[in-house]
């Protein structure tokens, strides 16, 4: 997996909660997917610590380049009771 030198430098170190495993998890199978006027791709998977919570993860127009992850705390899948 690729990923830009922010997200290596800025984003991995304030944010102990990305890993890499978790974003190649979220990336092979996200339950919701978008992409941004910018081309950068939205991808969202549940957090496997908290089910009910999500991580988006950012990357390049490629789709495959890793910029960014976060908790997305206002993010909520359709039909979802969460």
């Amino acid at each position: 997996m690729r990923t830009t030198a922010y997200f290596r430098d800025v984003v991995l170190p304030k944010r102990p909660y990305v890993t890499l495993e978790l974003c190649r998890r979220i990336l092979a199978a996200p339950p919701a997917r978008q992409v941004q006027p910018d081309s950068r791709v939205r991808y969202w998977g549940r957090t496997p610590e908290e089910p009910a919570k999500f991580l988006r993860v950012v990357t390049l127009a490629d789709g495959e380049t890793v910029h960014n992850a976060f908790r997305d705390r206002r993010f909520r899948l359709p039909g979802d009771g969460h």
